[in-house]
């Protein structure tokens, strides 16, 4: 058995199921490889890719913290980021102690993993489209008590062994090694999903926005579109609230890439794995922007050119005034699917080094 660790940052789901993505690929070259994954995200997020791996609830990463799943409260952050910054020194000398015997240590983005990898002297590997720092730099010039955290979080980063930098990246770094998106596989076809979804020859619209809890005004519009139905993913229970209305649990037997797949259109915050999960299907894409999150421009840019997305703000996605819109959505034709996944890129990139 060839054991690495995991260090996952839980801001949102994205990134764990990024790693989930690049583990399923890197299981596949090599059967018996273990990973161990600490982060607070949870463990069934991850076995739903993943069949071989240990769990390790450790809050490893600060990130963002959110008022709800569009908008950050920056000042709580700083709280946050003061209490826990620079890592206890016990703290990263437990966790190496817990990783002896890794071969190597994935971090996607927590700089946790960089210093317990450093303590423990196993070589590190940083997978990002953005890291901490760069987040943090476009709030400072309103609120510079985050220069230390940027500072500090900035040399963290740099101590990484080996640089992966998958697309869409924010900040370019010529010395990383590069990969297209990253996403987990489709394991169904969409005739299947639709099947499954009973919704016959009616038209699919995907609503989803990352598994963070977010009230949508204009759901008591929806039943009107009867030619539509509507999934609402990341939900707290199954629940159908219409005929064509249906509330999706993040617990429900429908894989995330399938149900993409399985659609006619797909509506959601614009956040890495969804969008990655969209370019893998071809699938039509409409975003919701975050006004004040600096990788949502990057992302709704990477729709717009490669899958002719379109992108909503927060006041017209929350109105409803996009359903109007809806036959120009549904009259897009799908992109081709993508060729090559990142994961696997970064499979083949590490497979020397653990084999």
């Amino acid at each position: 058995m060839k054991k690495i660790a995991c260090f996952i940052t839980p801001h949102g789901f994205g990134h764990a199921t990024r790693m989930a993505a690049v583990l399923e690929a890197l299981q596949r070259q090599i059967p018996d490889l273990y990973p161990q994954l600490f982060t607070t995200v949870p463990e069934s997020l991850f076995a739903e890719t993943l069949e071989n791996f240990g769990y390790f609830p450790v809050h490893c990463d600060i990130g963002l913290i959110q008022k709800d799943g569009m908008s950050a409260d920056i000042p709580a952050t700083i709280t946050r980021l003061q209490e826990s910054l620079p890592f206890a020194d016990a703290l990263v000398k437990e966790l190496a102690m817990q990783i002896k015997g890794c071969s190597l240590v994935l971090c996607d983005i927590s700089p946790l993993g960089i210093a317990v990898a450093r303590e423990a002297g196993i070589p590190s590997v940083l997978i990002e489209n953005f890291t901490w720092d760069w987040i943090y730099r476009a709030y400072l010039s309103r609120y510079p008590d985050l220069l230390p955290a940027i500072e500090y979080l900035a040399g963290q980063y740099k101590q990484a062994d080996m640089h992966i930098c998958t697309e869409p990246v924010c900040q370019p770094d010529q010395e990383a090694f590069y990969c297209g998106p990253i996403f987990r596989r489709i394991r169904q076809q969409g005739k299947e999903v639709r099947k499954k979804l009973d919704c016959g020859d009616k038209k699919l619209v995907l609503i989803t926005m990352g598994g963070i809890d977010l009230a949508l005004p204009f759901v008591h519009q929806l039943p009107t579109f009867t030619d539509t139905v509507f999934i609402l993913a990341g939900q707290d229970r199954n629940h159908r609230l219409a005929d064509n209305v249906l509330l999706l649990s993040r617990s429900s037997d429908f894989y995330h890439p399938d149900l993409i797949n399985g659609v006619d259109c797909v509506v959601c915050k614009s956040g890495y794995s969804t969008v990655a999960e969209c370019f893998q299907a071809g699938v039509p894409v409409v975003t919701v922007g975050r006004a004040t999150f600096p990788e949502s421009p990057i992302l709704e840019e990477f729709c717009a050119s490669r899958l002719g997305g379109e992108s909503l703000s927060q006041e017209e996605f929350f109105s409803g005034s996009w359903l109007s819109g809806l036959e120009t959505l549904f009259s897009k034709q799908r992109t081709a699917p993508a060729r090559q996944n990142g994961a696997d890129s970064i499979a083949e990139y590490l497979y020397s080094f653990l084999s």
